[in-house]
């Protein structure tokens, strides 16, 4: 019904939306210090694939400029698998060091914390959605080519949808080609305009388009979009290339609409430690 602040999410799209959670870093007095972007992921233990880690993905940046974070969730309309829009459950993550994990390779801007506990924690109270490895592009997609259209999804400049808690989509096109490593890293560039509180946005190919751009024939069947990377820092003038920080400030200098995104499979490492960290961590007691 028009006008009515309601959603049902069925399309890739959509459910995305609810994915995707804004990271508010508070100082060790609990007040607001800046903002980021996560969103979720679900991995399987491979010693059972039964079992399996919830974890909120972001920059190393992000997650390392404080111990204390407030992320909001969408609470879940009763006795109904639908979010209550502007009905929300703000949890407060204190002292998250014993769950947080860095990539090891240092040089990769990329981090995650295990919040298993907080979905147990909270069940049916909310609504979330998130990716599974089954979206991850392997690099090996014929359909990664530069100039190809992406979106990507977070809280650019601190803004959102405050009313429904929802995140803001914007889009670019791959500015390298996804599949050369950018500068010999696992990394490409997006050509986008990026602002400080889009850290750790998810980036999605539109697999559709880009087909189309081949000249393929689109049978309607496959992922309507490939979850490609995580935006990490933008360019500035001059060529220099700095981390998006995560405050609401703002950054100096002028953006030149070209950032930097780590490629998906760099998230590999990242998540077999957390595996195999909170394995073992389980198992030894």
């Amino acid at each position: 019904m028009e006008g009515k602040d309601t959603l049902d999410p069925q399309s890739f799209i959509e459910q995305i939306l609810f994915s995707t959670l804004r990271i508010e870093l508070l100082d060790d007095r609990g007040n607001p210090q800046g903002i980021g972007t996560g969103f979720l992921v679900k991995v399987d233990f491979p010693q059972n694939p039964s079992e399996a880690l919830v974890l909120l993905v972001s920059n190393r940046h992000v997650l390392t400029g404080s111990s204390r974070f407030n992320i909001t969730f969408h609470r879940r309309k009763i006795n109904s698998n639908l979010p209550e829009l502007g009905q929300t459950l703000r949890y407060n993550k204190a002292d998250y060091g014993g769950a947080l994990f860095l990539h090891p390779n240092p040089q990769i801007d990329l981090a995650c914390v295990n919040i298993s506990a907080v979905i147990s924690q909270l069940g049916s109270q909310i609504y979330y959605k998130f990716l599974d490895k089954t979206v991850f592009a392997t690099f090996t997609e014929p359909e990664l080519d530069a100039g190809q259209g992406v979106i990507f999804i977070g809280y650019p400049d601190n803004r959102y949808d405050q009313k429904h808690n929802l995140p803001v989509l914007r889009s670019g096109v791959t500015a390298s080609h996804p599949r050369v490593d950018y500068n010999g890293e696992k990394q490409f560039l997006i050509d986008a305009q990026v602002f400080p509180g889009s850290s750790g946005s998810p980036v999605f190919l539109n697999m559709k388009e880009a087909q189309y751009n081949r000249g393929q024939i689109i049978l309607g069947s496959g992922l309507p979009y490939l979850f490609i990377g995580v935006v990490s820092a933008t360019m500035i003038r001059n060529n220099i290339v700095r981390p998006l920080p995560a405050n609401i400030v703002g950054i100096s200098g002028e953006v030149i609409g070209l950032a930097l995104v780590f490629k998906a499979t760099t998230l590999d490492p990242l998540f077999d430690l957390a595996l195999r960290e909170t394995w073992e961590r389980i198992h030894s007691k």
